[in-house]
């Protein structure tokens, strides 16, 4: 088991993150879970293999993650979201 993870892991958790990604891209809502929960898998990774610099940029991908979740979910519920963000953008030069 540990060569199997040794060898394969990585792969599999980078292909279920860019899968989550893309899912996300496509507006589904639970793709935001599952790239949250892809970052739980990193940090057993981390453990496991005892590469332990993987737990940082878990924790890092997993804070954008919720904090990107908790913007788009604010503007896909604004109606009137491409405006505000248009004036949102401009506005901070």
């Amino acid at each position: 088991m540990e060569q199997w993870i040794n060898n394969y892991a990585s792969w599999v958790l980078v292909i279920s993150g860019a899968a989550a990604m893309f899912t996300i891209g496509r507006k589904k809502r639970w793709g935001w879970l599952w790239f949250i929960f892809n970052e739980f898998m990193w940090t057993a990774y981390a453990l496991i293999t005892k590469q332990y610099g993987f737990i940082l940029g878990a924790i890092l991908y997993g804070i954008v993650g919720v904090r990107s979740y908790m913007r788009w979910k604010d503007i896909s519920l604004d109606k009137h979201s491409w405006n505000k963000f248009l004036r949102l953008v401009w506005s901070r030069q």
